[in-house]
């Protein structure tokens, strides 16, 4: 008996490790599809048609990543507190998993369903969770480090905190693209003029640093979960 849960534990602790790695290969690869799309859609020497395919693509290219965040969160807290680096009087992973559920629920809605509803509750919802969640994230990572609580090991919290800084470098991109969407609509409707063009390639252009910021932390995730850190 002892040797079946030994071996049931040690089979769960590796489907959760692909289970993370899968959603960082996702991730980081739906990243890069996004963009380099975004090249061809504020190429002006472009058809509009091209420009509006591309960027039909972009957009759903980019719902892996914004899936992989939320998963390879409750991926990442499972595995940590299976392997005892996460000591709480009570089961973090149910809590962790029920928030990524409502997390990618909340993500695919305002996806799918275009509304008044969603422009005006689920999508500043959405960009306000991510930042108290940001905060929470990186005050008990500082609370940990301080000494003050030994809920979780340093590793462990290094992990979390980087978590949090790639979702704030989302919520700058979000910032940054602001002035994308009504420059874009009027590309949709053949209104744009040059200065369209010009808010497009800006609004574009501004994520790009953010973007880069998230491949070196998902590099610095990586390089501390293979322990070269």
């Amino acid at each position: 008996m002892a040797f079946a849960s030994f071996f049931s534990n040690m089979n769960e602790i590796a489907l959760l490790k692909l289970g993370h790695l899968l959603c960082l290969v996702y991730w980081l690869g739906g990243d890069l599809g996004v963009f380099y799309s975004s090249f061809y859609v504020v190429d002006e020497k472009r058809s509009v048609e091209t420009r509006l395919a591309t960027a039909k693509i972009l957009f759903s290219l980019d719902m892996a990543p914004r899936i992989s965040m939320p998963l390879i969160l409750g991926f990442g807290v499972h595995l940590a507190e299976r392997m005892n680096m996460i000591h709480l009087p009570f089961d973090l992973v149910p809590i962790t998993w029920a928030l990524v559920g409502a997390w990618i629920a909340l993500v695919l809605t305002v996806h799918f369903r275009k509304s008044s509803f969603t422009k005006r509750i689920l999508m500043p919802m959405d960009f306000w969770f991510r930042g108290v969640f940001i905060v929470l994230v990186l005050s008990w990572c500082g609370w940990e480090w301080l000494g003050a609580g030994e809920a979780v090991i340093d590793w462990a919290a290094w992990k979390l905190a980087l978590f949090a800084l790639a979702v704030f470098c989302g919520l700058m991109v979000r910032i940054r693209l602001r002035p994308f969407g009504p420059a874009f609509a009027r590309l949709k409707t053949g209104t744009h003029d040059e200065g369209d063009n010009a808010a497009i390639r800006r609004a574009l252009g501004g994520t790009r640093p953010y973007v880069v910021g998230i491949w070196v932390i998902l590099l610095l995730e990586s390089a501390l979960g293979a322990h070269l850190l």
